[in-house]
Parts: structure tokens; C-alpha cells; sequence
């Protein structure tokens, strides 16, 4: 494998994960979504008769865009806009806090005797 046609995968590979982390897919998502690229890229390009920088780029263009390959894995359509993440949590009822869930026996240490 050519060393310019590699340089055209880690190009790709790498605007696959900028677009993915502006889109705030999570860092387990990117990883796993670069990562299949790559295996793909690789089982393509063994199949392929040549492996030149314009067979890699074929190989790319078959696969989709950037933008296309992670609206993709986020399961929404090409371009839309993904709703931010919430900014702080969900607040609870002071009445679920305050008393123990049923079932939970609170264990409190005895007091040590004096030796």
C-alpha cells in the first residue's frame, strides 16, 4: 500500500471525525465510526487491482461524504442539525432525595467502646 494512498485515507478518516465531533457524536461513537471506515477502506482496497491514490479515492467517493457517513451513524438525516446536549441535569423532587428508596436498610457502625 502506497504511502499516498494512505495519506488519502487519514485525510478522509480525519475530516470523518471533525465533522462527527461538531456534530457531538460522543468519543465512543467517533472511535467506532472511524474505526469501521478503516476496516472498510482496508478490505476495499485488498480487493481492489491497483491501489493508487485515484483507486482510494473511488473507493471513498462509493462510500459518501463526510457529512453524509456521520448523519449516518447518528441516525438523522444529511444536514440536519443535531439538538445540544442538555446543559444541567435533570433536577429531582426534594421528596425522592430526602428518604431512602424502599428496601435499603441504613447500616450506621456502633460506637467504639473505650479499650
Amino acid at each position: 500500500m502506497g504511502i499516498e494512498s494512505d495519506q488519502v485515507v487519514y485525510e478522509y478518516l480525519s475530516r470523518v471525525g471533525d465533522v462527527a465531533q461538531q456534530r457531538q457524536l460522543s468519543s465512543a461513537t467517533r472511535m467506532r465510526l472511524v474505526s469501521e471506515l478503516r476496516d472498510e477502506i482496508d478490505r476495499r482496497r485488498a480487493k481492489a487491482a491497483v491501489d493508487s491514490p485515484a483507486a482510494v479515492r473511488r473507493i471513498i467517493d462509493r462510500l459518501g461524504s463526510p457529512d453524509d457517513i456521520v448523519a449516518a451513524a447518528a441516525g438523522t438525516g444529511a444536514g440536519a442539525p443535531q439538538p445540544p446536549a442538555p446543559a444541567v441535569p435533570v433536577q429531582r423532587d426534594r421528596e425522592e432525595t430526602a428518604r431512602p428508596p424502599k428496601g435499603i436498610r441504613r447500616v450506621v457502625p456502633r460506637p467504639r467502646t473505650g479499650a
